[in-house]
């Protein structure tokens, strides 16, 4: 993450310590309708929440004594060894099993020869539900994004991230447009490229180069007929998996996680029940407790972003009074232990929903699949999308001239930092197109390098470029 906060530091944004997970006492966790606080789990008790046979449940009691994170630290814990010493050939070994899914590789005899209850009870207590079904590679890369050395600290941009958006706006040197929608772009004869926006009588002057930085979902709906992609660039458009995710935030009269159930140092609380995943900020642990302060209720992706999303209306909160039910109802569930370890507080779940309900003040709820401008949330791929798409996606077309940005051309989905190599990368195959070999070296020298890229001289991106140039009809097998 480092080119992140290059850019926050060049940028002077305020960061402000995020609380990830603090190991607190007080978070709850609930599963199969068993709540544990504290994470109530002593040595002796593996299966808290009854999931095994030995407790009427259906997953061996063997997977369940060996624990969630021992069987994927064996699965995944390989590959980011190797992809920690040297992300490359990392990369190269985690490839030639992209074409599993996380499902099917712990499925796997060769592997881990997991039966299905297994499968099912690492998936609920690991991610969302069904997103075992992507490949193999999302789940190991993920796994390593999230891997901090011991002490490494998490941070947040004091004031949001509206704050960075704002930033760059103000370090770009001209006029940054708004509300422009692009419906083509095509190539003239002498291979500049034509872009043409919706309500603007004319295609505008021409551009020597075009970096797309839309989502594939954007990018799909413009027209690119005139730039020649290969068939398997439009198919990379076109089906690159995308995941959901939505989120819920509530504001309440007061912080009643903090006072009322002793939340008060960050992290999350997780079950299996609609809002999956509860985020309680750490931010503002510091400010007055009678305040006003949001909480975010449900952080979902896959099928559960999917399933939350359905009661989202896209332009308004009106009509979101299921929602807002579902919420109500899912927080008093999942911190209905919490509320009793006070003498005074409300003992039945109706009357701690009450409380909730009571202190709402008002809300807002998102949804990437609804949003036009996204399309989806990010970028999150199938069984071998990433060894078969992927080189197409990210190498550039139209007489190597358009390049398609974004955090879906990177390996570090759904993170600034992969728009940011995104970004890296393709002004470095600019560079090299045009031959601007000072300039590429200024680049380093502004930004360092990019572990993705390979530019070496037994590298691949003089070839990517190559492969960019040649003319319509001509087709070469990579």
């Amino acid at each position: 993450m480092d080119r992140t906060f290059e850019l926050f530091d060049k940028l002077k944004l305020p960061l402000i310590k995020y609380i990830l997970s603090d190991g607190s006492v007080k978070t709850p966790a609930m599963y199969n309708d068993i709540v544990v606080v504290d994470g109530g789990i002593i040595p002796q008790d593996v299966d808290p929440f009854h999931v095994s046979v030995a407790h009427g449940g259906s997953v061996p009691d063997e997977t369940v004594q060996k624990g969630v994170s021992g069987i994927l630290d064996d699965a995944f814990g390989p590959y980011k060894k190797v992809m920690a010493e040297d992300f490359k050939e990392g990369m190269k070994m985690l490839l030639e099993v992209d074409n599993f899914s996380t499902r099917e590789y712990l499925k796997d005899p060769k592997h881990q020869n997991l039966d299905f209850f297994s499968i099912q009870w690492l998936e609920t207590n690991n991610t969302s539900s069904n997103l075992f079904d992507q490949a193999f590679t999302e789940s190991v890369i993920d796994s390593f994004d999230f891997d901090a050395p011991e002490g490494e600290n998490w941070s947040c941009i004091n004031g949001g991230t509206s704050l960075l958006m704002k930033g760059m706006k103000t370090a770009i040197k001209g006029t940054v447009q708004h509300y422009k929608r692009v419906k083509k772009v095509t190539m003239d004869e002498e291979s500049n490229l034509i872009v043409s926006v919706h309500n603007e009588s004319k295609p505008r002057d021409p551009y020597v180069t075009v970096f797309n930085t839309t989502s594939l979902g954007c990018l799909q709906r413009i027209d690119l007929t005139g730039l020649s992609l290969h068939p398997s660039q439009k198919d990379a458009i076109r089906s690159l998996h995308y995941d959901d995710s939505a989120k819920v935030a509530i504001k309440f009269s007061y912080p009643w996680w903090i006072t009322d159930c002793g939340i008060a140092s960050g992290g999350t609380g997780n079950t299996d029940i609609p809002l999956r995943t509860c985020v309680y900020p750490s931010y503002n642990i510091h400010d007055d407790p009678k305040k006003e302060s949001v909480l975010l209720c449900s952080y979902t992706w896959s099928q559960d972003a999917t399933r939350v999303g359905s009661l989202i209306k896209p332009h308004s909160p009106e009509g979101e009074e299921e929602l807002l039910e579902l919420m109500f109802e899912n927080l008093a569930r999942l911190h209905e232990q919490n509320f009793n370890t006070k003498p005074d507080a409300p003992k039945s779940r109706d009357e701690i929903k009450a409380l909730i309900k009571d202190a709402y003040v008002t809300h807002h709820a998102f949804s990437w699949s609804h949003d036009p401008f996204t399309s989806g949330a990010f970028a999150l791929f199938g069984p071998g999308q990433f060894r078969n798409l992927y080189p197409y996606l990210s190498r550039p077309a139209a007489d190597s001239r358009f390049h398609i940005c974004g955090e879906h051309s990177s390996a570090h989905h759904a993170w600034i930092v992969g728009s940011l190599n995104s970004a890296y990368m393709a002004v470095h195959r600019f560079l090299n197109r045009f031959d601007m070999l000072d300039d590429i070296e200024k680049l380093k020298k502004l930004w360092g390098t990019v572990d993705e890229l390979d530019d070496g001289y037994k590298g691949t991106e003089h070839l990517q470029v190559a492969l960019g140039l040649l003319k319509k009809g001509t087709h070469v097998r990579v």
